[in-house]
């Protein structure tokens, strides 16, 4: 039997503490793999400060191959030195990367010793448009990601963002998939307190994932306050987890559901990863109004739960979703159009129903979970091929585009 080919993961999560998209991305991925044809080992890069955070505890409960090295200072690069030792003990055929800092240390550490290396690019949306992060970080990742073998996007759309040219590293759109046996509404559930809230009105809307800025919490509440006026019975709920450095956002959400009279409507609130198909479960309606998004986990969830998402049609949205069949897109930053379309939805349960079976349909037939992780496969055997052979007749690119979506 061939030996598996063995990949070191390496993902900065020094300022993570719950699952945000790229972990859900990571654990994925691991849960998608054959392990007889792929062996990991994810790399997390953690803030000592932080103790063993939730998130930590997710992944090692899962039985998967891991380490933690720890890095206080995000201008320290001791973990270079760990990751190259890694790499060799593990005996890894090629080099993964997630985020920006792991860009940077990922390609240093595959350089020195010899392994092909690949980015998975989610996107640049954690920065506030306008802010000098926003133009100063995307800058030099994309100009660390230039020195890659390759580049997976979630998406087409988030894959133009990067600009890449010929001479650059070849980009291969993957989408997501999910485990849709989880996220299965047929199947028994693990209850939740956001069910029992949900229960005391007469149609709930909700939004799911990490509290932050670019997620348009705020303007979902202001939906919720017009949608308040006129239908006063509906229930409104905000589930996911606060990263540090964004407690005054989550302290401004409170404070305008209190301001605006709507502590008897709106439900805020975090529940354990068992619980999320539960909290899909509850909801009428997802509502995603993100000011920049990528191949969103959440809407994939929410749509395998069988429930329609309204979203902002920013990012990859659009590959997900055809508007009025699987779900619907509004324009971002765009409150009285969001509005108007929770008001309608309220109003046609029958459409509801209809559009959520759509939206689980279309999970099922284009977002497998197997689908992704084999197409991920793919691109590091055909790295790691192309670094054996020395692509003399440069066919790397154009044997990755044949698995990149289109």
């Amino acid at each position: 039997m061939m030996r598996p080919l063995r990949t070191v993961i390496v993902r900065n999560c020094r300022g993570i503490t719950g699952m945000t998209g790229g972990e859900t991305y990571l654990l994925s991925l691991l849960r998608g793999f054959d392990p007889s044809r792929c062996r990991c080992l994810l790399v997390c890069i953690v803030n000592p400060d932080l103790g063993e955070t939730s998130w930590l505890k997710e992944l090692r409960a899962t039985g998967f191959e891991y380490e933690t090295i720890p890095i206080r200072n995000p201008f320290d690069f001791r973990d270079i030195v760990r990751i190259v030792t890694l790499i060799r003990e593990f005996d890894a055929d090629v080099v993964h990367a997630l985020d920006h800092r792991s860009d940077l240390v990922a390609v240093l550490s595959a350089r020195v010793t010899g392994r092909p290396v690949v980015a998975s690019f989610l996107g640049w949306v954690n920065f506030a448009k306008g802010s000098w992060r926003a133009s100063l970080y995307p800058w030099i990742d994309r100009m660390i990601l230039k020195r890659f073998d390759a580049v997976i996007t979630d998406s087409v759309a988030i894959g133009t963002e990067l600009r890449m040219g010929a001479a650059d590293p070849p980009v291969v759109a993957i989408r997501n998939g999910i485990n849709t046996s989880w996220f299965d509404p047929s199947r028994a559930l693990v209850p939740s307190a956001v069910s029992t809230f949900a229960k005391g009105g007469h149609f709930t809307f909700g939004m799911v994932g990490r509290v932050h800025p670019v997620k348009g919490h705020l303007n979902f509440l202001k939906a919720a306050r017009a949608v308040l006026d006129r239908y006063p019975d509906t229930r409104f709920v905000i589930v996911g987890t606060v990263l540090p450095g964004f407690e005054a956002y989550r302290q401004s959400i409170i404070d305008f559901i209190a301001e605006h009279g709507m502590t008897h409507a709106v439900l805020m609130s975090h529940v354990p990863l068992v619980e999320i198909p539960s909290v899909f479960a509850s909801l009428d309606v997802l509502v995603a109004p993100s000011f920049a998004e990528s191949f969103s986990f959440t809407m994939l969830e929410g749509m395998a739960m069988g429930k329609p998402v309204v979203a902002s049609n920013v990012g990859g949205a659009s590959e997900m979703i055809v508007d009025g069949e699987s779900g619907y897109l509004v324009p971002p930053n765009d409150v009285p159009t969001l509005t108007e379309k929770l008001c309608c939805l309220i109003t046609d349960p029958l459409m509801v129903k209809e559009v959520g079976e759509r939206a689980r349909a279309k999970i099922m037939q284009d977002f497998s979970l197997d689908v992704m992780a084999e197409r991920t496969w793919q691109v590091y055997e055909r790295l790691v091929e192309a670094h054996r052979t020395g692509d003399a007749e440069g066919h790397l690119r154009s044997r990755l585009e044949k698995i990149s979506c289109k």
